[in-house]
């Protein structure tokens, strides 16, 4: 039930003009558990396989502070073609504000919070190899800061539409880029506004030429 199943965090476009504090909640999903997530932390592992896969998912900035609409069919995809872990990074508060700096200048402190949590799992058997994280808009180059961390040795990293303002023409050290995963993929789907232009992976992927998407809204709060 919803009362005994803990769901995303859920804002108000009012959280977004006053701004909201960092605070991070990490949900698993796992085969056994695929709709209904236990809230795990770096002293509470929980139901966590650690010799199984892991793959993280970290959603970007949120103008509204709605949930993201796109992440319950993400997860249930990823269980459904290989048995692991998902967890679900919640940075809804830190994230949610209309001033775009203010969640940005969040990331390096969520990617902290994350290693945390992952040399509790390394401590308790698991591989690098086996961490596999998916980051959307500013969750992409906080997915690359986590990689950077562990010298580029986690298994893969994914950067959906990379986040541009604030990180385009900065260093590597600065952003997601080739070094900070073993295999680090990028697909570019909004480069004319708020998405990266040049390539960051070892495999960059512009579909529609990068630009606007067919059935995606045309305006950011979309």
């Amino acid at each position: 039930t919803d009362e005994t199943c803990p769901s995303f965090t859920r804002l108000s476009f009012h959280s977004a003009v006053v701004g909201t504090g960092l605070s991070v909640r990490l949900m698993l999903y796992t085969q056994r558990d695929q709709t209904c997530a236990q809230v795990i932390n770096s002293t509470a592992l929980g139901s966590l396989n650690v010799t199984k896969k892991t793959t993280f998912i970290i959603h970007g900035f949120r103008p509204t502070g709605s949930p993201p609409v796109w992440m319950e069919e993400l997860v249930q995809s990823l269980i459904s073609v290989q048995e692991m872990n998902v967890v679900v990074v919640d940075w809804n508060r830190g994230a949610t504000t209309v001033i775009y700096p203010h969640a940005s200048s969040k990331t390096r402190k969520v990617a902290l919070i994350l290693k945390e949590f992952i040399d509790q799992m390394l401590a308790k058997g698991a591989s690098l190899d086996n961490i596999y994280m998916i980051g959307v808009s500013l969750g992409a180059h906080i997915s690359g800061f986590v990689g950077e961390m562990y010298d580029g040795k986690l298994g893969r990293i994914t950067g959906l539409d990379p986040a541009g303002p604030l990180f385009n023409g900065r260093p590597p050290e600065d952003r997601l880029d080739p070094s900070d995963a073993q295999f680090v993929d990028v697909i570019h789907s909004d480069t004319d506004a708020l998405g990266y232009k040049e390539a960051l992976g070892h495999i960059d992927f512009y579909p529609n030429g990068g630009l606007d998407q067919p059935g995606c809204p045309k305006t950011i709060f979309g």
